[in-house]
């Protein structure tokens, strides 16, 4: 039997997901056609007419995660993942904190700045946990005022010494850099981009010299979240360091 999954998308002819899910269903013997599937607009009814076609599953990317969360779930800002009877979940943020783990950043002792407040950025918030502080910053007010109103724990970013940064933001406008050249980054801070091969590897990639920071792109969270969304439409989770490892050497 063949499984029928993809990625719906807009302007996503470079994704890696297909090759990702290629490497996991080859490693677990199992039949999958995974396809990308860049849609101009109404992805709402493309969803219904997949799964109703016998569909097995659907990653959500820019700029629909939004859109599918207020469709399909009644409790999720952001959706990247459908499964079953049109499941709706975010594999965002566990993909992210697997990802984090394996690169043994400690999130428990650090103070954590958040930039970006879109899809990925809203399940990172929900699922990253640490004793001191989490900051965010986005620009559109509204999003950090309303991010703040749901956990009393999140705070505006005012300067304070920040160990981790992360970077959910898809581009960077001027005024984007000049706010992240003013972060006031810790001795051996950690600058996470939950992008991959995107323009804010490179400038966030020279910041993190000036500051003597340690980088990291979002590939691991990539395959980690890619992973998770396998596991609810087989009930089986990949391995995920030696994929990590062949898509760094092709």
């Amino acid at each position: 039997m063949t499984h029928r999954a993809g990625v719906i998308g807009k302007d996503i002819s470079y994704s890696l997901s297909p090759r990702i899910h290629k490497l996991f269903s080859q490693a677990s013997g199992i039949n999958l056609d995974y396809e990308i599937y860049d849609i101009d607009k109404d992805p709402i009814s493309f969803i219904y007419d997949f799964f109703k076609k016998g569909g097995t599953g659907l990653n959500i990317t820019k700029p629909y995660k939004e859109i599918v969360a207020k469709e399909f779930s009644t409790s999720l800002d952001s959706v990247n993942c459908l499964y079953g009877e049109i499941d709706a979940t975010s594999t965002d943020g566990s993909g992210f904190i697997a990802d984090i783990k394996s690169k043994n950043i400690n999130l428990n002792d650090s103070n954590i700045l958040l930039f970006g407040l879109g899809g990925a950025g809203k399940s990172i918030l929900k699922e990253i946990k640490t004793t001191k502080n989490i900051y965010v910053e986005n620009r559109t007010q509204a999003k950090v005022e309303a991010a703040i109103q749901k956990n009393e724990n999140i705070r505006k970013y005012l300067g304070e010494p920040v160990d981790l940064f992360i970077s959910c933001a898809e581009k960077f406008d001027l005024e984007s850099i000049t706010f992240i050249q003013n972060i006031n980054f810790a001795p051996n801070s950690s600058i996470y981009d939950v992008n991959y091969k995107n323009e804010t590897n490179i400038v966030l990639a020279e910041m993190a010299n000036i500051d003597e920071s340690r980088t990291y792109d979002g590939l691991g969270m990539l395959v980690e979240q890619a992973a998770d969304s396998f596991e609810h439409w087989f009930e089986h989770r990949p391995e995920t360091e030696n994929i990590k490892k062949i898509l760094l050497s092709e």
